[in-house]
């Protein structure tokens, strides 16, 4: 009786295991779908951005940044449903829950993952029920970095 307890315990866990997405498997599952657009900016154009931006505090921080990839859904309900349900499955292995909020139908999860004292990569996801965002930037900033813009 313990070995079939044991194995059904086995079995669930690893279904769950399967089922949970990783940032990159949402980013191949849906960036070809109708209705989403998915942009890539590699550190070359980081690069150049920050000889646009005139604050000096944004312009530090966008230094830093090696990589972002947005993957955005509008107007897509269904497509939003879909996504949302398998996005809160995320697997936040390696990851830090910065903010966790949920409001209105809109939720809103900013993970980071953190080398040393240094944050190497940050994940936005906003869900709302027409429109999705995720959001995954990486490269090589501290928590400082965040708190010095001036945000409002």
């Amino acid at each position: 009786m313990k070995r079939l307890v044991f194995t059904i315990a086995c079995v669930i866990t690893s279904i769950i295991g399967m089922t949970a997405q990783t940032v990159d498997d949402l980013f191949k599952e849906y960036k070809d779908k109708k209705g989403v657009e998915c942009i890539q900016i590699p550190k070359a154009m980081m690069s150049m951005a920050s000889g646009i931006v005139k604050e000096k505090d944004g312009k530090d921080i966008i230094k830093k940044i090696d990589h972002i990839r947005i993957l955005n859904i509008e107007n897509q309900p269904a497509l939003c449903r879909e996504f949302s349900e398998k996005a809160i499955q995320l697997k936040k292995k390696g990851y830090e829950t910065m903010v966790n909020s949920n409001e209105d139908n809109e939720k809103t999860l900013i993970l980071v993952k953190t080398k040393g004292d240094h944050i190497s990569e940050m994940v936005i996801l906003d869900i709302e029920p027409k429109e999705c965002s995720l959001i995954q930037l990486r490269g090589k900033f501290s928590p400082t970095d965040i708190k010095s813009l001036d945000i409002d």
